[in-house]
């Protein structure tokens, strides 16, 4: 049978995927030549909306990829040791090369890769205004620089498909090219992005100018290219009024979907398709497309306060990190739970049942379970059917970036302390009926720090801010922070193996079926 991968690789030939946003089902009409497809921007968008369309699917960011994340890093663990094998390998730091989360989300983010490409050279044909070409173009390179930023920091060394190829003998042989040129790559994407986007998309799980400029500041932070990301982000904080961007005056609102419309603090979100049984099993009328699963995999099981009042206990916060955060900060009351509801009487997580149950008797993570709760999602469907958008995202964390980046090009100036504490003076701020500010903590960040020092604080504030929102382990990753998080004195205790760890196995069949990628060392 052909590598999935290959397959993909050759979507950029001219296989047209006729994608519907309504029902997200990919529907594949045949090889055509270029000519025919592709005729207007119109014809363009179809295939990047094909792009969307896998981009929430459960074996993409609907599951498999932020609950990797989730467990790679050192805030969550696995609560049900019932649980697949492919889950506990992730949190256990021992992956196996054949990696059930693995091979889900590498063949999804490819044929993602696949979809985007067929948009990129379609444009090459299209006649039509230059601006409204370039537009949906733009889209296309984001999602793929998307992809492939996720990518280089989790496999490393990779095949950049970044062009048609017209010969499939070839894309069994492509090289794998270091990651500097994948960065290179992804650069080069978003600058393309950033150029060409609106200022201000049609909704908030389409990027604009900001949005490309965002993850251009993260891009670089990550290769430790400070300047680049410091000036990143001040265009975005800069021109923030133009984007439409600004922190949520109540950090829980960020989790409500009782709140009509996305927040203009977030910059990208995933958006996803409730209430059309994506989120059941295919037994029951549903498939995967687009759905969130976010609800049942971090909520506890046979909690009554909710109509489906079932999760899964998969990923749990671990309990230092509940310990350690200090209960003054309005934060920790919105990132867990600490009650549920069970035989009609409401227990704390030290009483969680657990035999009945497979619970662990500790906090659970709420930004997900509790906000799906309050949607009303169906009874029965655990969670699955939820159509709760969350951020890849926030306006928050562009503000960390340029403290972070400034104090290492700088140190630990006023204008640095004062994006941190922006973000802190929100963390006090809990909105109650006359809109009053309820609490003095955090406090701000003063001068008189050493440069670490900030670097410390600036680390913390985005573990405590972003927390659960699956981009801790890519912090750990950056810093090289692994024998520190995972040590004798780290929030999760875990045989971490830096000569390993920092990478995960590549897609065993590709690298079998492909001469020219070799799997990454310890796999």
């Amino acid at each position: 049978m052909k590598n999935k991968f290959i397959y993909i690789i050759l979507l950029s030939l001219g296989v047209m995927m006729n994608y519907s946003c309504d029902n997200l089902e990919e529907k594949p009409v045949g090889v055509l030549s270029p000519g025919e497809l592709f005729n207007t921007p119109s014809d363009l968008m179809l295939s990047v909306n094909g792009g969307y369309s896998l981009l929430g699917h459960e074996a993409f960011w609907g599951r498999k990829l932020p609950l990797t994340l989730l467990l790679r890093g050192d805030m969550a663990t696995i609560g049900d040791m019932g649980t697949s094998s492919r889950r506990i390998e992730v949190d256990q730091m021992s992956m196996s090369a054949n990696n059930g989360m693995v091979s889900a989300f590498w063949p999804k983010g490819h044929e993602i890769i696949g979809a985007v490409n067929v948009a990129i050279e379609g444009a090459k044909i299209v006649n039509g205004d230059e601006e409204k070409v370039n537009e949906v173009v733009a889209e296309a390179y984001f999602l793929r620089a998307f992809i492939y930023y996720n990518f280089v920091r989790l496999f490393g060394a990779l095949p950049y498909v970044d062009e048609g190829i017209t010969n499939p003998d070839d894309a069994y042989n492509m090289q794998e090219v270091p990651e500097e040129v994948v960065y290179a790559g992804i650069i080069e994407d978003l600058e393309f992005a950033k150029q060409w986007l609106p200022d201000q998309p049609s909704m908030r799980s389409r990027p604009g100018k900001g949005t490309a400029a965002g993850f251009l500041a993260s891009v670089y932070l990550t290769v430790g290219e400070y300047e680049k990301a410091y000036q990143e982000a001040k265009y975005v904080i800069d021109n923030s009024g133009t984007f439409n961007y600004n922190l949520e005056g109540d950090f829980a609102a960020l989790f409500d979907p009782s709140i009509a419309g996305a927040s203009n603090e977030v910059l990208f979100e995933i958006d996803s398709k409730g209430g059309d049984g994506a989120g059941v099993p295919s037994s029951l009328g549903g498939g995967n497309a687009a759905t969130d699963f976010m609800a049942p995999v971090t909520g506890p099981r046979k909690d009554e306060r909710f109509s489906f009042n079932d999760g899964w206990s998969v990923a749990v916060p671990s309990l230092k990190v509940f310990e350690t955060w200090d209960e003054k900060d309005y934060r920790r009351s919105v990132s867990f739970d600490t009650t549920i509801m069970f035989k009609g009487e409401m227990i704390p997580f030290t009483d969680f049942p657990t035999a009945d149950t497979r619970n662990v008797a500790r906090p659970y993570i709420a930004k997900y379970f509790r906000a799906s709760g309050e949607a009303g999602t169906p009874a029965g469907r655990n969670g699955r059917d939820s159509e709760i958008d969350y951020p890849v995202m926030r306006y928050a964390e562009v503000l960390l970036i340029a403290a972070e980046a400034l104090n290492e090009t700088s140190g630990p100036t006023a204008e640095a302390q004062g994006y941190i504490n922006t973000v802190r003076e929100r963390a006090r701020r809990e909105l109650d009926t006359d809109g009053s500010n309820d609490s003095a903590y955090p406090v701000n960040i003063s001068g008189g720090l050493s440069q670490d020092d900030f670097r410390t604080a600036v680390l913390e504030e985005r573990r405590l801010e972003l927390a659960f929102e699956f981009g801790r382990w890519y912090d750990i990753k950056r810093l090289q922070l692994g024998p520190e998080a995972f040590g004798a004195n780290g929030l999760e205790q875990q045989a971490f193996d830096p000569s390993k760890d920092y990478l995960m196995p590549k897609y065993q069949q590709d690298v079998d079926r492909m001469p020219n990628i070799s799997q990454n060392q310890g796999y």
